[in-house]
């Protein structure tokens, strides 16, 4: 374990910090202010610092620290591990004004509903929702190419219809809804949403594949300007789908390993410093267009365990 000085926000440009995954905490004299596990510390620190300038909660949470705790592990699963019981032993009084999730978004379908497709930070109406996603400029990324590849609907406006439909852009499927955005072509929103389904919610829609080809034929044709044009997205639709299969398995993946358990995707149990801590399983209720929907809290724990699961767990 390490100990770091933090000051206004930030630790001394010149100090080292481990790489890898760590468990850390944040302190005021013995007191846990909070705590979290990440493979890039430096990176966390860094959002900390940003997060301070931006939010009054998390500004006063890091005034309130003097010290960071650094614990390096060489396997994730032992960060996590370390947090878990932790949090359970302690409850620090700023967990939860400080997690990352507070920043993460859910992508929202709704093929009768203007803008038909948009990306908000919970989900508590009735769109078809499928998330969290770390990132809300990663979905605009992939809104943005699945509008380009396949013309369908990315509205950046708060009417319609708007100058996409003028330029050739956008097939024009805010035709099929009246001034009061009542639907007037049912068959027309019909297939839409047959559309949206398979571009956004089908791991294996094939988009990837074509921008690979596409990708392929740029660099065979010595066109490598137009390559790495592409290579960004196809880089974002690889993740896309990766992320997209995680959200299909985990609300019931369940398997156990010698010193921990996974039950409907989260850690059940697991065994630290020689000894078994068991955490209660909470009952999350899904409504049926919360199908690819995860609790926010809880997406960093799943995805870990989720990654173990792919790369690791023989069956």
């Amino acid at each position: 374990m390490i100990k770091v000085k933090w000051e206004n926000h930030q630790i001394a440009k010149d100090t080292k910090l481990p790489s890898g995954w760590v468990f850390f905490c944040f302190k005021k004299e013995d007191l846990t202010l909070w705590c979290g596990f990440t493979p890039n510390i430096k990176q966390r620190l860094n959002n900390i610092s940003r997060k301070a300038d931006q939010d009054e909660s998390v500004k006063t949470a890091s005034l309130t620290a003097e010290y960071v705790e650094i614990t390096p592990y060489s396997r994730s699963l032992d960060a996590l591990f370390h947090y878990k019981v932790f949090v359970q032993e302690n409850n620090p009084p700023f967990q939860d004004i400080t997690a990352p999730w507070r920043e993460y978004v859910y992508l929202a379908l709704d093929a009768y509903r203007f803008p038909f497709i948009t990306i908000q930070s919970d989900t508590n109406e009735d769109w078809t929702y499928a998330g969290p996603w770390r990132s809300r400029f990663f979905l605009m990324d992939i809104m943005d190419s699945i509008s380009r590849i396949l013309k369908l609907p990315f509205c950046e406006t708060s009417y319609h219809p708007c100058e996409k439909l003028d330029k050739g852009i956008c097939r024009g499927y805010c035709e099929a809804l009246n001034d009061e955005n009542e639907v007037e072509d049912q068959e027309l929103l019909d297939r839409l949403e047959s559309l949206l389904w398979e571009a956004y919610l089908h791991p294996d829609n094939g988009i990837l594949e074509l921008l690979t080809q596409e990708k392929e034929k740029y660099f065979n044709e010595l066109e490598f300007d137009k390559e790495d044009l592409i290579n960004r997205e196809v880089e974002n639709f690889a993740r896309y789908r990766d992320w997209l299969k995680f959200l299909y398995i985990t609300k019931t993946l369940s398997y156990k390993m010698e010193d921990f358990g996974v039950e409907n995707g989260l850690l059940s149990w697991c065994k630290f410093k020689d000894k078994i801590y068991t955490f209660p399983t909470e009952q999350f209720y899904y409504r049926p267009n919360e199908k690819l929907a995860i609790n926010l809290t809880k997406t960093d724990e799943a995805r870990l365990l989720y990654e173990y699961y792919t790369q690791h767990y023989k069956g």
